[in-house]
């Protein structure tokens, strides 16, 4: 069986292939790859926690359950995120690999914290804001073969302590660069989000993108010298994935201001939350209402009441409030909200439940950025697929896929079986 790794890079689109075919590393692996055409149709919303568990199960998050980055916590300014694999409700390919006695590595990939089919497993996780306790955090994530003293993510832990995107995600590729080194792995999953990071704070294009794209380029680079070195690169099939694009953003609309305003949010002095019938969780560029007592008629005649006027006037931005019943059938996307909004282009959404109801982004985090996702799956640019290996049919090309078939093509390229996909194999990409 041959090995597989598979690296994805957050927020690359089918809009930057041009530039990355003249990189000398993702040239190099797509002189022989087989590539999707038009990029890859996403899942709603378009968020990176959510996609990349569609891009592992091969589900939507209809069956997964992880339909946002953040675990709802009106009460809390700084929400905790979906960080562990126990929170997904179905089995994922590396689940199915390691069953069949393959060797796995999980470096930074969403939701994969606490993995028990990863023989090594580097978890994207975080401490809240000001703590100093990221060792603490990582010993209820990580493999105890990373962490331990010659482990790869101990070596590394002074670059990761850093805690900014570049440097976490340097910390990543030198785990992964480590392994290979001592442990040729069968299986690994890498993710890197520093191009999601620039594009956030300096737009969808220019020159600070095309130089985080050369910087992906040497991480991608530096796996493949690794994979040489080990002399395993003939047996080795490389995939570059990604999970969403970006658009624009002019404004922030903050619904709960209105929400706060008919009593459904009660505030302190401070402009936190005491108490809520109702709350929206912005999602970026779409948001999810969510209501406390969802069999509470009063309560949701007030809530569709406010819904009523957002929708009725133009300057907040909306483009439309969905039911609950309506994304489920139109996006297979199910979660504990009752409502979603779609921003029209150019709004993004937030969680101020005090203050202006519109403001403008200020960079505060990835939903305040002038550049942002959670959008519909069919806007803007798509994610990126292409492959190169020993059991690529190099030259294939397929036109617009589903980021749900990744997951299932992953396993026949691994010989394994998964039960629970909703997407299909990309067999026309493949020679097994």
């Amino acid at each position: 069986m041959n090995k597989l790794i598979v690296m994805s890079v957050d927020a690359m689109v089918d809009e930057d292939m041009e530039m990355i075919e003249s990189l000398p590393n993702f040239g190099r692996l797509l002189e022989r790859a087989a590539r999707v055409r038009g990029g890859m149709r996403g899942i709603y919303p378009a968020l990176t926690y959510p996609s990349h568990v569609s891009m592992i199960t091969g589900t939507y998050p209809e069956v997964h359950g992880i339909y946002h980055n953040e675990v709802l916590d009106p009460y809390s300014r700084e929400m905790d995120w979906y960080w562990f694999r126990r929170q997904i409700r179905v089995g994922t390919v590396l689940d199915a690999a390691h069953e069949a006695g393959m060797s796995t590595a999980c470096l930074g990939w969403p939701c994969m914290g606490d993995d028990p089919a990863s023989d090594w497993n580097v978890p994207e996780i975080w401490p809240k804001r000001g703590a100093d306790n990221l060792e603490e955090v990582l010993c209820r994530s990580a493999s105890e073969s990373v962490l331990g003293e010659h482990g790869v993510l101990r070596r590394y832990l002074h670059v990761y302590r850093k805690l900014g995107r570049f440097f976490v995600d340097q910390a990543m590729v030198s785990c992964a660069c480590e392994l290979i080194r001592r442990e040729q792995p069968d299986v690994m999953f890498l993710h890197v989000a520093y191009l999601d990071h620039v594009r956030h704070g300096c737009g969808l294009y220019g020159g600070q993108v095309e130089k985080a794209l050369m910087v992906h380029d040497d991480w991608l680079g530096r796996i493949m010298d690794e994979v040489e070195r080990a002399g395993i690169y003939e047996r080795t099939n490389f995939a570059v994935v990604s999970d969403h694009g970006q658009l624009p953003v002019e404004q922030m609309f903050q619904p709960n201001v209105l929400l706060a305003g008919e009593g459904l949010i009660r505030l302190d002095g401070e402009g936190n939350v005491t108490d809520w019938d109702a709350y929206c969780n912005s999602a970026a560029l779409s948001a999810q209402v969510h209501v406390r007592d969802p069999e509470d008629g009063g309560v949701r005649r007030k809530v569709e009441k406010v819904l009523r006027e957002i929708s009725q006037n133009p300057v907040y931005g909306v483009e439309a409030v969905f039911t609950k019943e309506e994304v489920r059938r139109e996006q297979h996307l199910d979660g504990d909200f009752l409502y979603v909004l779609e921003g029209r282009y150019g709004t993004g959404f937030g969680n101020a439940s005090m203050g202006p109801a519109l403001v403008k982004p200020d960079h505060s985090d990835y939903k305040f950025c002038v550049s942002s996702h959670g959008h519909l799956p069919y806007k803007g640019p798509q994610p990126v697929f292409f492959m190169s290996g020993p059991d690529v049919r190099a030259g294939a090309v397929m036109e617009r896929q589903r980021i749900i078939d990744e997951a299932p093509t992953f396993a026949r390229m691994l010989g394994v079986s998964m039960k629970e996909v909703q997407g299909r194999c990309m067999k026309e990409l493949l020679i097994l």
